[in-house]
């Protein structure tokens, strides 16, 4: 019933990488149409649906990607990536690896125009928080990007990875109901493009507020980890390390999340399941207890390794940047929507092992 994503996945030819000199010389709309243009004149069939992808080439977007390519092979995959050399090389023969500077509201424009959506899986952000405060300009204009919900097409839907960095930490359990008040830059920005998204596109679009998302490492020679290869990383290298204990998650599997967007890829977005959702994991954990699990899994001695520490004990220097204590959810109404089961924290660290062939990961 779960699907623990594989490392390596199964390329269908849609359409030939372009060199990297090629990328950078065109514009990002004229990038993706000559691809596509390369793959019509090879006598390619026309794809049955068009999804635009953005932060393709980041943790999640290249499982997602894998999962669509392998999954769905008659759609055309445009892939818009932020600045992830390899990416191309290693995705374009099953997506148009388009590189776009979000900030960049012409060429976002331009692109979706040419791309032409059926679905947009909008996954891009300057996700770190501490980024987010240093230059909480750049931060905004990425993470809320008007140009892209103003050039979606009338007949797309779309669909955005939100974030549990919504709510203020001190209410927990959160619902779809509790109100959200973000603490920091970050989750302040994913909250604005909620409110424009849910404005704009009311009928036709869903926010998914992703929990700290856990997995193996992306398919890509970039390899790409979640906070499971660190805590493999440290405990496999028998450095003791601290990981805060009061800080409270509901954390999720990456193949849980690609499975969702794959579903609301194919059968699109309709008024009844139009909304916002809470996307999290069925435990409530701290990072002791994922690091305590790896342990557990890779047969390391976690009291020698790993130090409860607790964040609110640090001087605030240490911790310039907002951060709520517990952002546990209640994923109830996602989970009723798609009908995909919650896989537990023990799952995904056996899971993460298995995908990458070795114990630990």
């Amino acid at each position: 019933h779960r699907q623990h994503l594989p490392v390596s996945f199964a390329y269908h030819t849609l359409c030939m990488p372009g060199s990297l000199e090629g990328l950078r010389a065109l514009s990002p709309a004229e990038e993706y149409l000559r691809i596509v243009a390369s793959a019509a004149a090879r006598g390619l069939a026309p794809p049955d649906k068009t999804v635009l992808i953005t932060g393709a080439s980041g943790y999640l977007g290249q499982h997602l990607i894998a999962h669509l390519a392998r999954t769905f092979p008659t759609w055309r995959l445009a892939a818009a990536y932020g600045g992830l050399d390899t990416f191309a090389e290693d995705f374009g023969a099953v997506c148009a690896c388009v590189q776009l500077d979000l900030t960049d509201g012409a060429a976002v424009t331009a692109l979706v125009s040419e791309v032409k959506p059926d679905v947009v899986l909008h996954l891009a952000a300057i996700s770190s928080p501490a980024v987010c405060e240093r230059d909480p300009a750049r931060a905004r204009a990425v993470n809320e990007c008007p140009p892209l919900l103003a050039a979606v097409p009338a007949h797309a839907c779309f669909v955005f990875l939100s974030t549990d960095q919504v709510y203020d930490g001190l209410a927990a359990p959160y619902t779809e109901m509790s109100a959200a008040a973000p603490v920091n830059v970050y989750g302040q920005s994913k909250l604005s493009f909620e409110r424009a998204l849910t404005a704009a596109l009311p009928s036709r679009s869903v926010c998914l507020r992703s929990s700290l998302i856990l997995g193996p490492p992306t398919p890509g020679r970039c390899r790409k980890g979640s906070f499971l290869q660190f805590c493999a990383e440290r405990l496999s290298a028998g450095t003791a390390t601290d990981f805060f204990s009061d800080e409270v998650r509901s954390v999720v599997w990456v193949g849980d999340i690609v499975s969702i967007l794959a579903s609301l890829a194919r059968d699109g977005v309709s008024p009844q399941s139009a909304g916002v959702y809470n996307m999290g994991g069925p435990e409530r954990v701290t990072r002791v207890e994922v690091a305590e699990a790896v342990a557990a899994q890779g047969g390391y001695d976690a009291p020698q390794l790993i130090r409860p520490v607790a964040r609110s004990s640090l001087p605030p220097a240490a911790r310039a940047v907002a951060s709520p204590p517990d952002i546990s959810m209640d994923s109830t109404k996602l989970r009723s929507l798609t009908g995909h089961p919650a896989t537990r924290l023990a799952e995904m660290v056996a899971g993460a092992a298995a995908a990458a062939g070795a114990s630990p990961f």
